[in-house]
């Protein structure tokens, strides 16, 4: 009977202590089951976060993920043999876990590199364990997933940065090397020795072979660079800077427009500033601007003008207000202009443009190379003459002869027809036209009236010298233009005669190969070669300068040494469309030596032809 008694006794306390529980509320749920909502790969790269979502079940499912808990309950671990979590990574770790959303049962975790460069890949697992009150694990696991850091380059960056590089870099320059080799092609880098700055992550680095320090080791790139990164793991890559080692021009229009045609007016209001290749400011000011050339205006590289607000001197040269920026677009050599100034400079003729091969910016974009020089103008630094006052008429003039034939003051000669212009002054007085016009007439009809010429009277009328002079510079370039005519230049001082010169446009069909004479019929000298005076004069001027004639190949290849660099900017930028010279097609490299053929050729010629006159 007690022991009946017992048993209800407690069978009543088990039914209590039951019905107790049914009044507390049901703990949260664990985890059950965790899947990944990320497909593919996790991809690390150095130091830097990547991520990727889970999803749990059931939903409403509760554990402790936040990693800063002493207590988190997830963790993201190796897999073992068993396909169970082991070990934590060491090249990375959770840098958070999140809920995307309340009550959905996603979640994303975040994962930061350690700053390995071992270029890790490791199976790993997420884990949600939790142990029970008697510290046993109660684990879920996720199917095992990939996280991944490629072989990467210790470092993606690498850079030129003013602060180190003063005299030699005009802005920051950045370039990426993650994927390798990289071309660094800039007219913001004048000179080949640079320092380079990069990030390392510890390693070592050596330029070809010579270990470097960032922000300090000076590097030559004068030629291309192997760079090696030594550590865990080793690699090479190479930089070859394209530099310019030119001035470089900055114009800056006002308010920005374009550049008007030579049609226009000048564009007034705008700056220019032009920095030597040390980057030190050459010169600095306002200016107008505006298009220049006539054919040349129409090609896709547009040459341009500028009328600088007050005279100044531009890269050694002497001052004055205005300058031309050549394009020398159809020219594949870019020099014909620069090469044909020079050698007409070892003549005899009173005065030859100077010019310098600069880059070129308008309004912050790069045009390529052009040759910055002198505009032809009366002035005591230009063509030395007089200026005219309103009051005379005899001298100085800058007269032109060109077939376009568009300038305001103009007149056509009496027996050969010619096209002259006046280029400065460009307005002339009824009087100072009639001079000029009349003083023309009287040459013609002493060249062509068969006694006045051969009483030699002409030459009063025309310098011989500078006649033959220019002569001899066209023939050894091989030009054409003065045929008809086009860019020709004569000028004339107050009680002086008219003075041939100077040279100008060499851009169209010269250094070709010719075995002839091109222009010895063309303008007045198929009729001065029939006078043995003139043959004799061209004969002695030839004689005196053919010396320093010669050696211009050596000019040629300084020249191009100088802006091989900045013809690789620019050809790709300007790519000659149509046949002029025959060289379009060549390499900058090729063009050059054709045309240093082509003179070498020409002059041996010239020396004989000469002599045979």
């Amino acid at each position: 009977m007690k022991r009946m008694s017992f048993l209800f006794a407690a069978m009543a306390a088990i039914f209590s202590i039951a019905a107790c529980r049914e009044d507390l509320p049901e703990p949260p749920p664990f985890v059950s089951d965790v899947a990944l909502l990320s497909q593919g790969d996790v991809l690390m790269a150095y130091k830097e976060v990547s991520e990727f979502d889970f999803e749990v079940q059931p939903p409403q499912a509760e554990f402790v993920y936040d990693v800063s808990d002493p207590e988190c309950e997830v963790s993201v671990v190796y897999v073992d043999a068993f396909g169970q979590g082991t070990s934590p990574s060491g090249h990375f770790n959770v840098r958070s876990i999140d809920r995307l959303s309340e009550g959905d049962g996603r979640y994303r975790v975040k994962l930061q590199d350690k700053g390995s460069d071992s270029g890790y890949e490791s199976r790993m697992v997420l884990k949600i364990a939790r142990k029970d009150g008697e510290g046993k694990a109660n684990a879920v696991y996720s199917a095992p997933f990939m996280v991944r850091q490629e072989k990467a380059p210790l470092f993606t960056y690498m850079g030129f940065l003013k602060k180190n590089n003063q005299s030699a870099v005009y802005e920051d320059v950045t370039f990426d090397v993650s994927s390798g080799n990289a071309v660094v092609a800039t007219p913001l880098i004048s000179s080949p020795e640079l320092v380079a700055t990069f990030e390392s992550r510890g390693a070592k680095v050596y330029a070809d072979g010579a270990e470097i320090i960032s922000g300090e080791t000076v590097i030559d790139f004068s030629k291309p660079v192997v760079f090696t990164v030594k550590s865990r793991i080793e690699y090479t890559f190479k930089v070859e800077v394209i530099y310019s080692g030119l001035p470089v021009v900055f114009v800056e229009t006002a308010g920005g427009k374009d550049i008007p045609s030579k049609w226009e007016d000048w564009l007034s209001g705008s700056k220019v500033t032009i920095y030597n290749p040390d980057w030190t400011i050459d010169y600095e000011g306002g200016t107008g601007v505006r298009g220049r050339g006539n054919s040349t205006w129409g090609y896709p590289k547009k040459p341009y003008a500028l009328k600088l607000d007050s005279k100044a001197e531009i890269l050694g040269m002497p001052k004055h207000k205005r300058w031309v920026l050549l394009a020398n677009w159809m020219d594949r050599t870019l020099m014909r202009n620069s090469v044909s100034f020079e050698l007409a400079s070892r003549s005899g003729l009173a005065y030859t443009p100077r010019g310098e091969f600069v880059e070129l910016f308008v309004n912050g974009k790069h045009k390529g190379n052009y040759f910055l020089c002198e505009h032809i103008k009366v002035d005591e630094n230009r063509v030395n003459i007089d200026e005219l006052d309103e009051d005379e008429t005899d001298g100085g003039y800058i007269l032109e002869l060109d077939s376009y034939y568009d300038e305001a003051f103009k007149f056509r000669s009496p027996v050969r027809d010619l096209p002259y212009m006046f280029k400065d002054p460009d307005e002339v007085t009824d009087d100072q036209f009639e001079f000029m016009r009349n003083y023309v007439s009287e040459l013609e009809n002493a060249l062509y009236d068969d006694t006045r010429f051969a009483s030699g009277e002409y030459m009063d009328f025309i310098d011989l010298e500078s006649f033959a002079d220019w002569w001899i510079i066209m023939e050894l370039t091989g030009i054409w233009e003065p045929n008809h005519p086009k860019s020709t230049y004569m000028h004339k001082d107050k009680g002086g005669k008219l003075v041939m010169g100077p040279v100008w446009d060499f851009d169209w069909e010269t250094y070709t190969p010719k075995t002839w004479f091109s222009i010895n019929e063309s303008l007045y000298y198929k009729r001065l070669f029939q006078d043995p005076r003139f043959v004799k004069v061209v004969k002695e001027r030839w004689e005196m300068n053919k010396a320093d004639y010669q050696t211009l190949p050596e000019y040629i290849r300084e020249e191009a040494a100088r802006i091989r660099n900045s013809d690789r900017m620019d050809s790709p930028m300007w790519p000659i469309t149509q046949w002029v010279n025959g060289d379009e097609n060549m390499s900058f490299d090729d063009a050059v030596s054709r045309m240093v053929t082509v003179y070498e050729d020409r002059y041996d010629w010239m020396d004989d032809a000469v002599r045979r006159l």
